[in-house]
């Protein structure tokens, strides 16, 4: 006798039948022994396989298969072998192996690698041993359709796979839909685990409808257990123990006895409700579940699909191609079993810049009713384009626009951080820096200068081809003595948007004392605080530097400031422009503006206005102001 005791799963109220030791004492009566299935007559058998009337077997010694479709009273060479390997017929197809070779309906794969045909025969897997994801065929057209990682399930053209926790998704290769259905967070979905509405999950032994009504419920399986369309069965103490999954309290019945060395059994793969096994004889028998309950009456999808994510991508985009994505999931419950989602429909409003209102809401007719979950435009520079979507499924729920996805294509021209190019009188090297930010990124930068040599104006841009559309951020280069140095700079961004020239900036290098001459008590020397190393001292009252032909709007004195030092007047073209005291209080050298004049070019002369000594060290001639 078969002693089973009763387990009540903690999560609902079910309550699962599993086998007792023989020591252990019976909770309930075990579940009713209906005996054997009807004899195929005929044939001892290794395998058995059963679609309909289709009876498929290997035979017992040389594992030949034969097909019966009469009851055993004719049988049929099929030509190919199993090998040793169970037999797969799902629907009209059938696996078998022989020579080295898995065969299905005209396809071919290695026999040790890892082939299964999914229920209804519509869709077989091939792996390779230990690679990462298993190649999906459609047994018709011969055709690849689809790559997944282990573990999933295949039933008619649907693959299903938990694809993250809680997750069970079951995509339709030949429709191109999907389906999400909620489970626990522990479950896994493997091959043969999905037929008709019916999946039985592993990691959470969840058994779930996955077209609805019924919720959830717990049950626990043998490892050899097989899910038919409305049951499952599996091996128990030399018989089949066979399972109701449309009954809410999960009736059980047995039947055998079997063969269990080793045990042969499969599930109709045409769907209907029966079971082909090996008797203790090596016979095929056929078992008809008429006891089974009918499915669960189905109720109306009433639920629109929910968004579950959706991107326009960056908010400022870099190009004029826009694009948007979403994803939808149409919820199931026990009052509402998802029918999955069938289209979508797009829109979009668009604002030509930041200082105009958005436009009205515009519904293109090819965005009206698609398929797919991506779209793309193009837009001018600076539009903000804003996208909504909305969903429905099969049963004609159509949910409420989402939320608005915007993207502006960058329409704005980089901006001004920093300019710097040091001191406006340069005494030594100096670098020429900027910097620029922007809504996405800046690009390049092109760069002009223009220079003054001794005594003369300012030039004109000079465009040096190395720093046009440039992607430097500074330049580095000692002044040349006397000469003045401008420059500007403009920035653009990948979209082409270009600033304005920037503000110039000017710097100049003094002329050293030694390029003008001495009149009266002067006396030439040198210093180590000195620009260049050298300074005029004037000794005296009424003595002078000067030079000829100097041109500039602002002269800058370079002289030593200290104790006991004097005073200079300087004159630009016989104009006084300024008294300069050199007293100080330490001694060192000082860059002193004088006023801004007009612009002129004549002589410029320094002159000593006191008896106390008056250090020169150079002079410059500032043409741009500042």
């Amino acid at each position: 006798m078969l002693n089973l005791r009763v387990k009540v799963a903690a999560a609902a109220c079910v309550v699962v039948l599993v086998p007792l030791a023989a020591d252990q004492v019976m909770a309930a009566d075990p579940p009713e022994h209906l005996g054997e299935g009807t004899l195929v007559a005929g044939r001892t058998v290794a395998d058995v396989g059963l679609s309909g009337s289709r009876v498929v077997v290997s035979d017992s010694t040389g594992h030949a298969v034969y097909e019966t479709s009469n009851n055993g009273t004719t049988w049929t060479a099929t030509g190919g072998s199993n090998d040793t390997k169970p037999l797969q017929l799902e629907g009209s197809s059938l696996l078998t192996f022989d020579a080295g070779t898995a065969k299905v309906g005209g396809l071919t794969f290695p026999a040790t690698d890892e082939v299964v045909l999914g229920k209804g025969g519509k869709l077989v897997s091939h792996r390779t041993p230990n690679a990462a994801t298993a190649e999906v065929y459609d047994v018709a057209t011969k055709a690849k359709v689809a790559d997944y990682a282990p573990p999933f399930a295949m039933a008619d053209s649907t693959v299903w796979k938990v694809t993250e926790p809680g997750q069970l998704v079951g995509k339709d290769l030949s429709a191109n839909t999907e389906k999400t259905i909620l489970v626990a967070s522990a479950c896994t979905v493997g091959p043969g685990r999905v037929n008709g509405r019916w999946a039985l999950l592993s990691g959470c032994n969840q058994l779930v409808d996955v077209n609805g009504p019924e919720a959830p419920r717990n049950l626990i399986v043998a490892a050899d257990a097989q899910v038919g369309n409305g049951f499952t069965v599996q091996t128990a103490s030399g018989n089949l123990l066979v399972t109701d999954l449309n009954d809410q309290s999960l009736g059980q019945r047995l039947y055998g006895p079997i063969r269990t060395a080793p045990a042969s059994l499969s599930t109709d793969g045409s769907g209907a409700t029966k079971i082909v096994y090996a008797d203790a004889q090596n016979r095929a028998r056929v078992i008809s579940l008429t006891w089974l309950a009918a499915d669960p009456q189905q109720r109306p999808d009433t639920t629109a699909p929910v968004l579950t994510s959706a991107t326009a991508g960056d908010r400022i985009r870099d190009n004029t191609s826009l694009s948007f994505e979403w994803a939808y999931t149409d919820p199931t419950d026990p009052n509402s079993p998802a029918s999955g989602v069938a289209t979508y429909d797009l829109r979009t409003q668009k604002r030509p810049n930041r200082t105009s209102p958005y436009g009205a809401w515009t519904q293109p007719a090819g965005w009206q009713g698609l398929k797919g979950t991506a779209a793309s435009t193009t837009a001018p520079l600076g539009t903000d384009t804003c996208w909504q979507v909305r969903a429905r499924d099969y049963a004609g729920n159509l949910s409420a626009w989402s939320t608005s996805y915007c993207s502006e294509v960058d329409g704005t021209a980089p901006g001004l951080i920093t300019l710097r190019i040091g001191d406006r009188v340069q005494l030594a090297s100096t670098v020429f820096s900027w910097g620029y930010k922007d809504d996405t990124d800046v690009d390049t930068y092109d760069i002009v200068y223009k220079v003054a040599s001794p005594g003369n104006a300012l030039g004109a841009w000079i465009y040096p081809p190395a720093w046009q559309k440039t992607k430097i951020r500074s330049i580095a280069y000692t002044p040349r003595l006397g000469w003045e140095e401008c420059f500007m700079v403009r920035a653009r961004d990948y979209l082409g948007n270009t600033t304005a020239w920037s503000s110039q900036l000017c710097s100049v290098a003094p002329q050293d004392d030694r390029a003008l001459t001495s009149a009266g008590t002067v006396t030439r020397s040198t210093s180590t605080l000195a620009f260049q190393g050298t300074t005029s001292i004037l000794k005296a009252n009424g003595a002078y530097l000067t030079k000829t032909a100097e041109a500039g709007a602002r002269i800058a004195l370079v002289a030593i400031h200290g104790p006991g030092q004097g005073r200079v007047d300087i004159y630009h073209a016989n104009v006084k422009i300024g008294t300069v005291s050199l007293a100080a209080t330490t001694t060192a050298r000082k860059v002193t503006y004088l006023p801004i004049t007009p612009y002129r070019s004549g002589t410029i002369k320094i002159i000593s206005t006191s008896t106390a000594p008056a250090t020169i060290d150079g002079v410059a001639f500032l043409r741009q102001n500042p």
